[in-house]
């Protein structure tokens, strides 16, 4: 058993074509029943022969040849597994024939021990060709093939037995599956059923119409410096605000002048350019307003403001007029 489990490991092998990578396999099976020790030495000459014609043109380098025998039982794995290289074809056939001959004969064959494992070798395989040589006194069956074999073996039992020679049924199958079968009458050449063509491979991939990705190059940023320490930002410049020198005045004149701080604010300092009188110094903030509203309401309002200032020295300022007014 352990060398069937090995015939039963599949091995893969390229096809010439190159299309589908399988293996080949044979398989030789002899009926040990005591019919056939009248029939042994036909049987043997019948190996000869097939093997020094490569079975027919069939066997290629590196196919594996496995040897079974039955009767009442199935015995595996006392021959051991072949590997076909013709310059060794001789070779091969005088040790399977000494093995036929050295096999003990007897009871009747039984079909019914060999098909398990045969159909489970066939399943196993890419390419299988089994040859049975057997009495034809036993009905054939687990295979498609078995009604054709059985009605062969009834019309051709008298002849064969009386020529002591055996039946060879071959079975071949593929991928799996049964195939074909012929039954073969030594001396007459064995005649080897083609095998279907093989399925094409699967077909790769369509390719997508989506274009390869683009690969985006940066380019790499050089710093050039020669001081690496770190160096706080520069402070803002503050900004400054100053009085500009005020332009010369006439006499009591008065000038506003308003400046932006840093900070938004607007900000009012008014300035006088010369020294008012002592009556002057209730001066303030509402009469500099009052002031620029005449400003604002008639240029010329300013001039009678200014003459009337000039002529009289000695009253109050018009601010203080006006102040006493409102």
């Amino acid at each position: 058993m352990l060398f069937a489990g090995i015939f039963l490991v599949p091995a893969a092998r390229a096809q010439p074509d190159g299309t589908r990578a399988v293996e080949n396999r044979f398989l030789l099976v002899f009926d040990t029943s005591a019919d056939m020790r009248k029939r042994v030495t036909m049987v043997q000459k019948a190996i000869n022969g097939l093997f020094m014609t490569s079975l027919g043109g069939q066997l290629q380098l590196g196919d594996s040849i496995g040897v079974w025998t039955f009767d009442q039982d199935l015995r595996t794995g006392q021959f051991p597994l072949q590997e076909w290289v013709p310059a060794e074809a001789a070779t091969i056939a005088t040790n399977i024939n000494l093995f036929v001959g050295n096999e003990r004969y007897s009871k009747t064959t039984s079909f019914d021990a060999l098909q398990p494992l045969l159909n489970q070798l066939v399943r196993d395989s890419d390419r299988l060709t089994v040859l049975i040589f057997c009495d034809g006194e036993t009905v054939m069956n687990g295979t498609p093939f078995d009604a054709g074999i059985n009605q062969i073996f009834q019309q051709r039992q008298t002849g064969q037995k009386a020529a002591r020679q055996p039946f060879i049924i071959v079975l071949r199958a593929q991928l799996g599956q049964y195939v074909g079968c012929t039954v073969d009458f030594p001396p007459s050449p064995v005649d080897f059923p083609a095998f279907p063509p093989l399925p094409p491979p699967p077909a790769p991939p369509a390719p997508t119409n989506q274009p390869p990705p683009k690969r985006v190059v940066m380019q790499s940023i050089i710093m050039i410096g020669t001081n690496t320490e770190a160096k706080p930002p520069p402070a803002a410049p503050e900004l400054e605000v100053a009085n500009p020198p005020l332009p010369a005045a006439p006499t009591n004149q008065i000038v506003e002048t308003n400046t932006i701080s840093a900070s938004e604010k607007i900000s009012t300092e008014q300035t006088n350019v010369m020294a008012l009188p002592p009556e002057d110094s209730g001066l303030g903030t509402g009469g500099a307003l009052a002031i620029g509203g005449i400003f604002l309401v008639a240029a010329g309002g300013l001039t009678v403001f200014m003459m009337r200032r000039s002529r009289k020295n000695t009253h109050a300022s018009l601010i203080t007029h006006s102040m006493k007014k409102n």
